[in-house]
């Protein structure tokens, strides 16, 4: 475990500032006494522990979707979670263009609008799903 980074911690506030006053209080004050744990393999984590706090059950999304930029100019997700009791647990950074999160552009972080869809791969290409030849025959039934 290591301190939290400035930018970690921009990124904390960013969140809590667009959610409502009780989880933002919440948020804010864990940044003071949590460290942080980078997990990477294709996708980017970031755990964070709170001194002294033991964890009730699993995490729970904070209600803001954010998006941003990698390295690349590929479309990226950022997902804060809380847990059960508001305080503060992952920040997750994924990728869903082929490879791996190569450097987010933490500076074009920006709040992703209902409706608003990330693109896959080939961003002016629709994609196209066939549906199975068995799924084909129920669906006339």
């Amino acid at each position: 475990m290591r301190p939290l980074t400035p930018t970690e911690v921009s990124v904390v506030r960013w969140f809590a500032d667009r959610v409502d006053p009780t989880l933002k209080q919440s948020l804010l004050d864990d940044l003071d006494r949590a460290s942080a744990e980078e997990i990477r393999d294709e996708q980017l984590m970031i755990r964070f522990e709170i001194e002294g706090y033991t964890r009730p059950t699993s995490p729970v999304s904070v209600p803001v979707d954010a998006t941003m930029l990698d390295a690349d100019g590929a479309e990226l997700a950022v997902v804060l979670s809380a847990d059960a009791d508001g305080r503060l647990y992952t920040l997750e950074v994924l990728r869903f263009e082929t490879g791996p999160v190569i450097a987010p552009n933490w500076a074009s972080l920006r709040r992703r609008f209902a409706g608003e869809v990330l693109r896959l791969n080939e961003p002016d290409e629709p994609v196209i799903i066939e549906p199975k030849r068995w799924l084909r025959k129920l669906l006339r039934k």
